[in-house]
């Protein structure tokens, strides 16, 4: 009977859930380290989740400076910790930062405002607005 199972699936749904904490939504069996990302390649595309880790690269003239793991398959919550992973390794913040929309948060536009870094980061609706723009002056007579 299944009943009989499920002292020992509580204690096992217990443990996963203390791996995976209050910032994560999966891991994985084989790497609990890891989360379930969508990958952009996707052969079969049949939007197959696979265990990964979302990188973050900073560079400076081409070069790599740093880089951080997360656990977070968005872009948009690894800002703030790779940043201060940055400013730790180095004892010096940027002065500036350059990212495209995924990390274009008013959350990251803050932090970045209140350590004084200049921010060249699109918002994240940025190309709507600009597609709805173009839209609407095509549109007028």
């Amino acid at each position: 009977m299944p009943e009989k199972n499920w002292p020992a699936a509580l204690d096992k749904y217990e443990q996963q859930e203390k791996i995976i904490g209050t910032h994560r939504s999966s891991c994985s069996k084989t790497d609990p380290d890891a989360t379930f990302m969508r990958m952009k390649e996707d052969h079969l595309r049949n939007g197959q989740l696979k265990p990964a880790y979302n990188v973050q690269i900073s560079t400076n003239n081409q070069y790599i400076a740093s880089y951080s793991l997360h656990q977070t398959s968005t872009d948009t919550n690894t800002l703030i910790d790779h940043l201060n992973q940055h400013i730790r390794s180095f004892k010096q913040k940027p002065n500036a930062v350059t990212a495209d929309a995924g990390y274009g948060t008013e959350q990251n536009y803050q932090w970045l405002e209140d350590k004084r870094i200049t921010a060249y980061v699109k918002h994240n609706r940025f190309d709507r607005m600009q597609n709805s723009t173009i839209r609407e002056k095509v549109a007028l007579p």
